[in-house]
């Protein structure tokens, strides 16, 4: 395992599947980098559930303090995705992120 130093903690595992989907769209999204979405649900209708994205967005545009390397791939992170990951580890297991 690993730790980013927003406290976000990732395997082995997530930095592959990471890795693959960078490679796979790397050539057709240049200059921009993977940003990783994640949010929960503290209450209400939807208490407990949580929501997981990855898309791209152009690196020129993610604040130095929201850039990472999961493994050898370029992340973009926002603040409140780091703030619901802190100290939670994200794994790839069954083909799908899983987040414990």
């Amino acid at each position: 395992m690993h730790r980013l130093r927003c406290g976000v903690i990732y395997t082995d595992a997530f930095a592959a599947h990471l890795l693959s989907i960078y490679q796979t769209r790397t050539e057709a999204e240049k200059g921009k980098v993977l940003a990783l979405d994640y949010l929960r649900a503290s209450g209400g209708v939807k208490g407990a559930k949580e929501w997981w994205r990855v898309d791209w967005v152009y690196g020129s545009q993610v604040e130095e303090h929201c850039r990472f390397l999961i493994g050898e791939v370029p992340v973009a992170l926002n603040k409140p995705s780091q703030r619901g990951l802190k100290d939670r580890c994200l794994d790839f297991r069954d083909g799908a992120v899983v987040v414990r």
